[in-house]
């Protein structure tokens, strides 16, 4: 039951993340929207080596 609480965590500050990249790019801050995606695939890449 904690794992849930924790991947519900996750979701939601993953969802905010793409609300926040996609006004990003709704804004044309390329730049920016770059780092987000960088950030995005790391923080990913190290949840799935974690496990």
């Amino acid at each position: 039951m904690e794992d849930m609480s924790v991947f519900k965590s996750y979701l939601r500050r993953l969802l905010q993340d793409l609300k926040d990249l996609k006004e990003a790019l709704k804004n044309k801050e390329y730049e920016k929207a770059s780092e987000m995606t960088d950030k995005l695939i790391e923080d990913t890449q190290k949840g799935i080596e974690d496990n």
